[in-house]
């Protein structure tokens, strides 16, 4: 920069306007992308947030013949939905990039350096390097753009203000990517249009991109390069130099809302289930009031954060952190059921164990769970990889039972019963006896009846019931009897005696000959 130019710029900055509250208008133009346009007394910005786990997401960098287009041919070219520029070059020689270029894993362009990082992307991968660190291409990248300088890393915002050549205000395309890597945030914004244009420097930019969320930002080719371009609209901001400027290489995003999302990195927390103890929720785990019983849950990490016993716990959820019904007594807190046993790294797998208690009143009680990281996040939050937060339950049924104080009491009652049943035994010993006497004296009666020719069965009847005696035959022996007399026969008067006389002893008071057994 000329030092006669210095003037000039000085009193620019000086004539800029006051920051004005921002006007934001958000619009989804492609699944998985989100389009801001913001715009100020002075700023004009285009943005894309572009989620690279949406269904179709990917990103895609210049071949080596396909250099040297302007941001929009490139991106009809290879049928993209979105497009920006990419790193610095040698205007002279666009084959020679500052910082390599890659795609489909095959580098080309310049050499990595100390003050240039790429924004590389592979399987399951997307980072950005920041620019001190040379490492050149690595082996999990498939697609990279190289710039500098490092705007944000690991949340922090880089101080560029020494960086006189590359850093005063000027139109700017920047490159950043959220905490979990899932998320890439592409920037331009324009300038050299005074008063309502007028561009950033590298630490507004930083402050830019971590407003927009990036943990991690990278500043690309700005100047006349800086143009973003979406299929089906065309060039979004206004390009310096008029028009659209032939460029060495490009980023380029298909967003075509199906298929794979080769860049998703894996979520930092993510559970897979692996077995347990407790009854399968389509079975309820039956107890009495009050009963208790302990288990287990395991659980495989399948994300790519290490869990561990003070943080990663099993919580209530539907709705989360409720207190619950069936909390047993080894529980940490009534939202809380176990922590992780052990210390699981990704890829192994920990176990929860817990009571659970039934109610005192009957009925099922049904509890979901989900495991959550104390601090940070529910495991089914947006950006992690769950299980979802109505997956993990139990089905408790309190079943009633008799109280144990009637039960006793019942049981003693049982047992005077038993006794008084013993006791009651021996005099239906005698009683059946006698009856068994009655009977046999009842058929002699009636041998004798055929040697006299005595009175008619009615007759004998007729005794029988003078006596009161039919109800306690029949309930009795009264088949016997009937069976004992003799067809066609009949029963002196003496054998109706002798009868009447043998039931009456079986009348007596059961009280009465159990006392005088006793004598």
């Amino acid at each position: 920069m000329s030092r006669r130019r210095a003037p000039l710029i000085a009193f620019a900055l000086w004539a800029l306007p006051a920051p004005a509250a921002a006007v934001d208008t958000w619009s989804n133009p492609f699944p998985g992308v989100r389009r801001l346009l913001r715009v100020t007394a002075s700023q004009h910005i285009d943005a894309l947030l572009i989620d690279l786990c949406a269904p179709g997401v990917s990103v895609r960098v210049t071949a080596p013949s396909e250099r040297s287009r302007t941001v929009p041919s490139f991106g009809a070219l290879v049928g993209a939905q979105a497009a920006v520029n990419g790193g610095f070059y040698n205007t002279a020689n666009q084959a020679q990039t500052d910082g390599f270029v890659l795609h489909a894993g095959a580098s080309w362009g310049g050499t990595d350096h100390d003050y240039v990082g790429p924004i590389a992307f592979g399987d399951a991968r997307a980072e950005i390097v920041p620019h001190e660190r040379v490492e050149g291409p690595q082996g999990w990248m498939r697609e990279a753009v190289s710039g500098h300088p490092t705007l944000v890393v690991g949340g922090a915002t880089r101080d560029n203000s020494g960086d006189t050549g590359l850093c005063p205000r000027n139109p700017r395309t920047a490159a950043g990517l959220t905490a979990d890597h899932r998320t890439l945030i592409l920037a331009v914004v324009d300038g050299r249009y005074a008063p309502t244009r007028v561009g950033m420097t590298c630490n507004e930019l930083a402050a830019l991109m971590r407003d927009l969320g990036a943990r991690d930002a990278l500043n690309l080719d700005g100047g006349g390069s800086a143009t973003m371009w979406l299929s089906g609209v065309g060039v979004l901001n206004r390009p310096s130099d008029g028009t659209p400027r032939t460029v060495s290489n490009h980023l380029a995003v298909y967003a075509r809302g199906s298929g794979a999302a080769p860049h998703c990195p894996p979520p930092a927390y993510r559970a897979t289930y692996v077995m347990q103890s407790f009854p399968l929720a389509r079975t309820t785990l039956d107890l009495a009031p009050g009963a208790t019983s302990t288990g287990y849950l395991e659980m495989r990490n399948t994300g790519t954060a290490t869990w561990t016993p003070a943080r990663t716990r099993l919580g209530t959820t539907q709705p989360r952190d409720r207190a619950s019904a069936v909390q047993g007594p080894d529980w940490l807190a009534p939202n809380r059921a176990a922590a992780i046993d052990r210390t699981v790294a990704p890829g192994a797998t920990g176990r929860f164990t817990f009571t659970l208690r039934a109610p005192r009143m009957a009925g099922e009680y049904s509890e979901y769970f989900n495991l959550v990281e104390e601090g940070v996040t529910w495991f089914s939050e947006p950006g992690q990889g769950g299980p979802a937060d109505n997956v993990i339950q139990v089905r408790v049924r309190t079943v009633p039972v008799m109280d144990a104080g009637t039960m006793a009491m019942d049981a003693g009652t049982m047992s005077a019963d038993v006794g008084a049943m013993a006791t009651d035994a021996g005099v239906d010993e005698d009683v059946g006896a006698m009856a068994t006497d009655v009977g046999a004296m009842a058929t002699d009666v009636g041998v004798d009846a055929d040697r006299d020719d005595g009175p008619s069965v009615d007759a004998a009847d007729a005794a029988f019931e003078e006596e009161g005696e039919s109800g306690l035959v029949g309930e009795t022996q009264g088949c016997e009897c009937t069976a004992a007399r003799p067809r066609g026969g009949a029963t002196t008067g003496l054998g109706a005696l002798v009868v009447a006389a043998l039931l009456g002893a079986l009348r007596a008071p059961r009280r009465s000959r159990r006392k005088g057994g006793e004598g």
